[in-house]
């Protein structure tokens, strides 16, 4: 009898290579979060303009409409942050860069 190695599952199956991200995959999240991003815009800026009253050109809503607003730019935010990622780009803080130290010439000796 051959002891047994394992747990028992199948060990002969060789896993499943993962299939190679295509550079299409990225440029078409990239599309459809700037899509869905300015979506988000458009309709808060509806939402906006249908509060404004025409005569004082102030914002009144009722609290189901600053719910819809609040989650509009909830969803806004959440699209930037992935146009962020998807371009490569670091958080804010980690982009700044350090100015450039430039290599002072050593003095010269004296003749």
């Amino acid at each position: 009898m051959e002891p047994k190695v394992g747990n028992g599952v199948n060990q002969h199956c060789e896993p499943t290579p993962a299939t190679p991200k295509s550079k299409h995959a990225g440029i078409q999240q990239r599309n459809q979060a700037a899509a869905l991003q300015r979506f988000a815009y458009d309709a808060a800026m509806s939402l906006r303009q249908t509060c404004t009253d025409k005569e004082t050109g102030k914002v009144a809503m009722d609290v189901k409409t600053a719910v819809a607003v609040q989650k509009l730019i909830g969803a806004w935010d959440t699209a930037a942050d992935r146009l962020r990622v998807l371009r490569g780009r670091g958080l804010p803080a980690s982009e700044r860069r350090k100015p450039r130290s430039f290599a002072q010439p050593e003095p010269l000796e004296p003749v």
